[in-house]
């Protein structure tokens, strides 16, 4: 099993968000809901801590973990989350095997 920072790295390299791996503390990235934001989010209004694995966005009604993150982007309940990010994982290890 995943523990919450690596859940919510995998989380924002899905979606292409870009965050500093190595940062302590809260850092300011773009939102990935981007759907919930009436312009974007052109000035990062979410605030992430990869050491906790979580985020808290300003802007809109975003926060928790990375289940939490695609359960509200992709409007899914958490154990459709889980198994996408299962799927994930499994694609990933299968590139080691190869």
């Amino acid at each position: 099993m995943m523990d919450k920072p690596d859940l919510m790295e995998k989380v924002l390299d899905r979606y292409g968000i870009r965050f500093k791996p190595n940062h302590a503390g809260w850092q300011g990235i773009q939102c990935p809901d981007e759907a919930a934001h009436a312009h974007g989010d052109k000035n990062p209004s979410c605030r992430l801590n990869i050491t906790l694995g979580l985020v808290r966005c300003m802007g809109c009604d975003l926060v928790g973990d990375g289940y939490n993150v695609m359960m509200t982007i992709e409007n899914i309940d958490f154990l459709a989350a889980k198994e996408q990010l299962g799927k994930v994982r499994v694609e990933e290890e299968s590139d080691w095997i190869i």
